[in-house]
């Protein structure tokens, strides 16, 4: 779990460097480019947030089924 957590983190960091790197670009295509990357960097830090809140429910599910 903490893995996944350290991942969405970085994921996160990334997406915010991409997001810097975009606003501060001169070229349009970078500008795209760099925007694209940070919109997919998100979309995976949600990914791994998705996946703890999951592996916590999965967690507490077999904790209640083993009482």
């Amino acid at each position: 779990m903490w893995n996944a957590l350290n991942r969405a983190e970085s994921y996160r960091d990334l997406a915010e460097e991409c997001r810097r790197l975009a606003a501060n670009s001169l070229s349009p295509q970078m500008r795209n480019r760099f925007s694209l990357m940070a919109d997919d960097y998100s979309t995976l830090a949600e990914g791994r947030t998705s996946l703890r809140r999951l592996a916590v429910l999965m967690t507490v599910a077999a904790t209640a089924t083993a009482n």
